[in-house]
């Protein structure tokens, strides 16, 4: 049974797509709801020149939380109990898996981006690192067309 579930959730087309898709799951259940994003901190040689301005970390938080509102907005349209969070984290994937066991989620829901398979190599797959950590299931939205690429 579906009693806690997590959304990767950037505000992408493919997170809005997967939204759509756990909603539709989400509320079969009356599971809660969290919307998760993870912004990568500021890079090493950035900090290294010296203090960043307190406003660039302020700026993506806030552009975030907007979009985390809309997301937690749609869940809550849907009758689903929802919260968003922020985390700041060098890798994404990594993340997911500390607050899928946060939150004790019984599904994570991501939406796939399709690349070459040489982009795929370079950068390594998502959703592999995701199936060998997490502590849950994981569902992964597919782009709806080949527009979404």
């Amino acid at each position: 049974m579906l009693q806690t579930i997590v959304f990767a959730y950037d505000g992408s087309t493919e997170c809005r797509n997967a939204l759509e898709e756990g909603i539709a799951l989400a509320t079969r259940f009356n599971a809660t709801c969290h919307l998760l994003a993870v912004i990568p901190p500021p890079p090493a040689l950035a900090m290294a020149a010296g203090p960043l301005s307190e406003g660039l970390m302020e700026s993506e938080n806030n552009s975030m939380n907007q979009v985390l509102e809309e997301g937690v907005a749609r869940l809550r349209a849907a009758g689903l109990e929802a919260t968003g969070a922020i985390r700041t984290w060098e890798e994404p994937n990594e993340a997911i898996v500390h607050f899928a066991s946060e939150v004790s989620a019984d599904l994570v829901i991501v939406g796939h981006r399709r690349c070459s398979a040489f982009a795929r190599w370079w950068r390594g797959s998502s959703a592999h690192s995701l199936l060998d950590e997490l502590p849950c299931s994981l569902f992964v939205s597919m782009p709806r067309s080949e527009t979404s690429k």
